[in-house]
């Protein structure tokens, strides 16, 4: 008997102990400036270009970034000697090319900032895309922890004669589809060196399989999309870092820090720093309806 009040006693001083553990910490952060920031995507694709140039909120906070409208805007084919400026409306900095394109294959392009008195640049180089062989769907029913429905495969290859980054989207009716993750590939693989990918194959299972999520089969009628963005070795860079700190988190998560930008102020003497990214891309797609 003795023995049992002891015990209990002892469970109830632990669940006491592991209760006044528990604390809820409210952070204090001080207010900071918010940061500038450019979200800018040349395409291929004729029609409205679109660069945003941004002012981040603050850590904790609710609100959509603020949108900076005082800059002068250029965009400049530097292999060509055209440039496109870019007008401010709705948020954002646009520049509608018609039926044409502004983004060429194997040009390099130049992004000009002017904002506050100062002068910024950004440059990288539009390169050839990966090849989309097609897109097939089968149902399957319950396989573990993988639900019924209808699964999408990708087959997809790497053209010869080059390292080829890809970034690939994936849609569902139009929509991002939020329940498989954006993946970057490297000739098809995972790998990011020469020594690390063979030139020339079909793109990894992973890949084939990673349009379709496990929790979230597609249904019939569903229109699936997928979206290959090619991508300079700078531009694969920068995405595998953003792609890190999107991931970055549970009990070995790191520090958030800043990814570096290439946007450059040159000011020697200029002490405002422009965030963010610009990329070229050229864009290929197939879109397959379930049926």
């Amino acid at each position: 008997m003795r023995n049992k009040a002891i015990k209990y006693i002892s469970v109830v001083l632990l669940g006491a102990s592991l209760t006044a553990c528990e604390r809820v910490i409210s952070l204090d952060l001080p207010n900071g400036s918010g940061l500038p920031y450019v979200d800018a995507w040349i395409t291929d694709q004729p029609g409205v270009q679109t660069i945003k140039f941004l002012k981040a909120t603050e850590y904790m906070s609710q609100t959509a970034p603020e949108a900076i409208g005082d800059a002068q805007i250029t965009v400049t084919d530097v292999t060509a000697g055209k440039s496109y400026p870019f007008t401010y409306a709705n948020g954002a900095y646009n520049y509608d090319a018609g039926a044409s394109q502004i983004g060429v294959v194997g040009h390099t392009y130049k992004l000009s900032i002017g904002w506050k008195g100062e002068q910024f640049e950004a440059t990288d180089s539009l390169k050839r895309s990966s090849i989309i062989d097609s897109l097939t769907s089968q149902y399957k029913e319950v396989d573990g922890d993988d639900k019924a429905g209808y699964y999408v495969k990708l087959y997809a290859h790497d053209p010869v004669g080059a390292v080829d980054f890809t970034w690939i989207r994936t849609y569902r009716n139009g929509n991002l589809n939020y329940y498989v993750g954006e993946m970057l590939a490297a000739d098809g693989t995972f790998g990011s060196g020469e020594n690390d990918i063979s030139d020339g194959f079909t793109f990894i299972p992973p890949f084939r399989d990673g349009v379709t999520a496990g929790e979230k089969p597609y249904d019939k009628g569903d229109v699936v999309k997928v979206l290959f963005r090619s991508l300079s070795k700078p531009s694969y860079d920068f995405m595998q870092q953003v792609q890190a700190q999107l991931t970055n988190d549970g009990l070995f998560g790191k520090v958030l820090t800043n990814v570096p930008g290439n946007v450059f102020n040159l000011q020697s003497t200029g002490k405002t720093k422009i965030y963010g990214w610009f990329g070229t891309v050229a864009e290929v797609s197939a879109t397959k309806k379930v049926e």
